[in-house]
């Protein structure tokens, strides 16, 4: 049975807390999440599904995605969901301005997503590599 990107997306929804998105429409927040959803995918090389079997346009998989590699998705959505975050030019910016304070602030706070992505990506990396493993257990026996 297909799976919508629904399901990953509430996945996602369930390890962030981002007030911002409350404020937006699903068909708005649907097309912010879209693009990290398709980085997401090319980061998950080792999928057992063929996750390109899909349709952007109706937010379907063409496929049958398990709970673990829905889990998978939504860990590596979250990663690229950090990413800009930790980016952003008002982050470096601040960091260059003169204020002490608002430099101190800043760093705190890029040195904080830097952490919180780290550990998200290495979530990501220990679930794909059990995922694998299982896999590689399943072709021995």
């Amino acid at each position: 049975m297909p799976t919508p990107y629904e399901d990953v997306y509430e996945r996602f929804m369930g390890k962030i807390y981002d007030y911002s998105y409350l404020k937006i429409s699903q068909e708005q927040l649907e097309s912010i999440i879209l693009p990290y959803l398709k980085t997401s995918i090319v980061k998950f090389k080792k999928c057992r599904q063929n996750l390109k079997d899909r349709d952007d346009v109706t937010g379907v998989f063409n496929v049958d995605l398990t709970e673990e590699e829905q889990e998978i998705l939504s860990q590596l959505l979250l990663v690229e969901y950090l990413t800009p975050k930790l980016n952003h030019s008002d982050n470096l910016e601040s960091v260059l301005s003169p204020s002490e304070y608002a430099r101190f602030s800043q760093a705190n706070k890029i040195k904080e997503l830097r952490e919180l992505r780290a550990s998200a990506k290495s979530e990501a990396n220990k679930l794909i590599m059990d995922y694998s493993w299982d896999r590689e257990l399943d072709g021995l026996l």
